[in-house]
């Protein structure tokens, strides 16, 4: 019932800032782009805030049983991407597509060396497999 009443405010406060961008878009030209980027930026982290990092924490421990910490670099990696992914698209519609490129290679690069040590660990098994 309380994630009803948070996806309620979400979607109320989704349409309040369609309004405000409609006026600001209205009234000054100018100041739009830098009112919508700090709007995108201000409820990027609402969400990631009330709505994202708590299903985050409730799906990574639905996966605790199982053994190592792949789970976690899973749904890490997976949440990474996807705000990469968001920021990336943002900053590539306002005009600086090879910023947001440079930022969205910047971010695979950091997910695959969070993967790292793992596998080392699965080449230490395969190559153990492999010798003997």
């Amino acid at each position: 019932m309380a994630f009803l009443g948070i996806l309620m405010v979400t979607l109320f406060q989704l349409v309040v800032i369609y309004l405000l961008l409609l006026i600001v878009s209205f009234a000054s030209k100018s100041l739009q782009p830098i009112i919508y980027a700090a709007i995108f930026i201000f409820f990027l982290s609402y969400v990631g805030m009330t709505i994202i990092i708590p299903f985050g924490k409730t799906f990574i421990h639905l996966f605790e049983p199982l053994p190592g910490s792949y789970a976690k670099l899973l749904i890490g990696s997976v949440f990474l991407f996807y705000f990469s992914e968001l920021i990336a698209k943002h900053v590539s519609e306002a005009g600086y597509e090879s910023i947001a490129t440079v930022a969205h290679l910047a971010i695979k690069i950091a997910i695959l060396s969070l993967w790292l040590p793992q596998l080392s660990m699965l080449l230490d098994t395969l190559s153990k497999f492999i010798i003997k």
